[in-house]
C-alpha cells in the first residue's frame, strides 16, 4: 500500500534498544526507511541496527533525562548525513509506584526529567525547519496510567498524563506546517517492562482483564506506524488507548 510506503524518509527513534521501539525500527526499517536509534545503552542500540533491513542508519548514545543532550541528539541525527526527518518516536521513561507517603521532590524531578522533560526538549529541537520537514510526525509512547492511574500511580500517571497534555499543544502549534503530534496509550505489553504482570497474572484472569489477548509490542509497533504514515495525515492532537478489551477497571499496581 503507497501509504506505508516509507522509501526515502527518515526517522528518529528514542528507546529503539528494547520493547515497543525496538519493533517499531525494525518494522519500519521493512518498509523502507531510514533509521537514528537512539538510547544509552550503546550494545543494545548496535544489536538493534545489526537486525535492521537496508541500510543509512545510524546510533547515537543519549541520556534524554539531560534536557540539553536531548536537543543534541535531534540536531545531530539531521547534521550527521544533512538530511532532515520525517519523524520521530518518543519513548523513555522510568516506572515507579509511589504510594503517597513514599513521595519526594527528588523522586517527582527524577521521573518528570526521563518521562517529560525531555519530551519537550526533543519536540523543541524537532520543531525547528532546520530540522524537521513539513508534514511530519511526532509520536510519544504514553501509558494507560495517563487516563486511569491506579493506586500508587500519581507521579507516574501524572508524568504521563503530561505527554498527552503536551502532545495537545504541540499538535496546534506545528498544524501551520502540516506536523502531526500524537501519543499512544497502551495498556499492559508483553515486553521485559511487562514481566511481572504476566508472570503474576492467571490465564483466567489475563482473560477477564484483557478479553482480546495482553498486548503485544507488535500491536503498538503498528499502531505508532500507521501514526507516522501518510494514512494518518488528519490525524493530529490524540492520545489514543490501546486498550486490548479492558473496560477501564483497576489493575491494582501492575507496570503499565
Amino acid at each position: 500500500m503507497e501509504y506505508l510506503n516509507f522509501n526515502g524518509k527518515k526517522y528518529l527513534i528514542f528507546g529503539a534498544s528494547s520493547g515497543i521501539c525496538k519493533q517499531v525500527a525494525l518494522q519500519l526499517s521493512q518498509l523502507g526507511a531510514r533509521l537514528v536509534l537512539v538510547g544509552r545503552n550503546e550494545e543494545k542500540l548496535q544489536e538493534t541496527l545489526e537486525m535492521l533491513d537496508g541500510d543509512g542508519h545510524n546510533i547515537l548514545i543519549c541520556d534524554v533525562s539531560d534536557f540539553s543532550a536531548a536537543q543534541n541528539a535531534v540536531k545531530t541525527a539531521v547534521s550527521m548525513d544533512n538530511i532532515k526527518l520525517d519523524g520521530c518516536v518518543f519513548s523513555a521513561g522510568i516506572y515507579a509506584m509511589l504510594p503517597l507517603g513514599a513521595v519526594t521532590e527528588e523522586k517527582i524531578n527524577k521521573i518528570f526529567a526521563t518521562n517529560i522533560v525531555s519530551m519537550m526538549a526533543i519536540a523543541k529541537a524537532f520543531s525547528s525547519k532546520r530540522i524537521s520537514n513539513n508534514g511530519a510526525s511526532f509520536v510519544s509512547v504514553s501509558s494507560r496510567a495517563a487516563l486511569l492511574p491506579d493506586k500508587s500511580q500519581g507521579v507516574y500517571g501524572a508524568s504521563k498524563a503530561a505527554i498527552n497534555s503536551y502532545t495537545v499543544a504541540a499538535a496546534k502549534e506545528m498544524s501551520n506546517r502540516l506536523i502531526r503530534f500524537n501519543a499512544v496509550c497502551p495498556e499492559a505489553v508483553d515486553t521485559e517492562m511487562g514481566a511481572g504482570f504476566k508472570d503474576n497474572t492467571t490465564q483466567e484472569a489475563m482473560q477477564k482483564i484483557y478479553p482480546l489477548g495482553m498486548l503485544e509490542a507488535e500491536d503498538v509497533a503498528d499502531t505508532i506506524i500507521f501514526l507516522l504514515s501518510d494514512m494518518s495525515k488528519k490525524i493530529t492532537g490524540q492520545s489514543i488507548w490501546l486498550s486490548a478489551g479492558n473496560d477501564g477497571g483497576s489493575i491494582d499496581g501492575h507496570i503499565l
